[in-house]
């Protein structure tokens, strides 16, 4: 029989308040991880990829790369890590000390190498040098989902999401597309590779957004669970109308060389099936919506799959975060 866990979904309309560094989804709380990622093509059909992470291994620190990450130009092959788009990026050594400006109608995370800022227009992502600048709408509201302590959980966390609509410029080329923005909380002084989600929860995650001929948006994020751990919340934007779903059901086919190449996903009785023909990274999945349960085959879309199938675990994430002891005062 599958093993079950008891967790909780919920939604809420975007607002400011909701990016200060000190918002916690319920008192007692600390931040332990962020991270803003986006998948964006110009006209010729390029896609790029950046990703970048504050707090999630040492608290008001900010990093391009540990080691999955960073700006790269995607290339439609499973070899490997894609190329760096900025070599510069590639001897980065990881972290960065941030500041973080907040005001009434604005919040600003500020770091050597770039800048984050949102306020009323939505979120803007600046490389320090101009080559990278994105800026982005929140399209869905934002879904929370909460794993209190229970057997098998040692720690409660909560896992909050949002999907945005992007548009702006890269290395001056004109882009678009899709990107996200993520948060963990748990227990004060803990960060994430220390919350049960990535130690024992997650066997996969899922992140989409897609635009129809008519400019119609739809998409979503959800977890499926590790092993035979029944773990499936999400939420589904359709039509510009965001719900949540406790039970979303995915099944994914590889192929000979144990690569991702299709999923099959249904929120009730919609579905959805993605194709993939790029990797990010040994974990990271790019792909696109092929085809849906209502016969229309999205105008566009960008989907993002990470899948570590045995390779994480808590040994090695303990080993990651082991060297940032001292930083933590431990």
């Amino acid at each position: 029989m599958p093993r079950h866990v008891n967790f909780v979904v919920r939604q809420i309309i975007p607002s400011m308040d909701l990016y200060r560094r000190d918002w916690v989804p319920e008192p007692g709380l600390g931040l332990a991880g962020t991270w803003l990622g986006a998948v964006v093509s110009d006209a010729a059909g390029q896609d790029y990829l950046g990703l970048r992470g504050t707090d999630d291994s040492v608290p008001g620190m900010t990093h391009v790369a540990t080691p999955f990450c960073g700006f790269r130009s995607l290339e439609r092959n499973f070899d490997g890590m894609p190329p760096h788009l900025y070599a510069d990026y590639a001897v980065i050594d990881g972290y960065e000390p941030i500041q973080v400006e907040e005001t009434g109608d604005h919040v600003q995370t500020a770091y050597q190498s770039g800048r984050v800022l949102r306020d009323a227009d939505g979120l803007h992502w600046y490389d320090a040098s101009g080559r990278w600048e994105l800026h982005a709408k929140t399209v869905s509201d934002v879904v929370i989902i909460h794993v209190p302590e229970q057997e098998g959980v040692e720690r409660e966390v909560f896992y909050r999401h949002e999907l945005m609509l992007a548009t702006g410029a890269i290395n001056g080329i004109p882009v678009s597309g899709y990107a996200h923005q993520d948060f963990a909380y748990g227990p004060p002084g803990t960060v994430y590779p220390e919350l049960p989600i990535v130690r024992s929860l997650q066997g996969m995650w899922v992140s989409w957004l897609h635009e129809d001929a008519d400019g119609r948006l739809g998409g979503g994020c959800f977890w499926q669970g590790r092993g035979d751990l029944d773990f499936g919340p999400g939420y589904q934007l359709k039509n510009g109308v965001t719900t949540v779903h406790d039970h979303v059901i995915a099944k994914p086919t590889f192929n000979a060389d144990a690569k991702m190449v299709e999923l099959e996903v249904a929120f009730g009785s919609d579905s959805y099936t993605f194709a993939f023909d790029t990797a990010g990274s040994p974990i990271h999945y790019f792909g696109r919506v092929v085809a849906t349960s209502s016969g229309t085959v999205p105008a566009r879309s960008w989907c993002w799959v990470e899948y570590a199938g045995d390779l994480l675990g808590p040994e090695l994430l303990d080993m990651m975060i082991r060297q940032f002891d001292l930083a933590r005062g431990r």
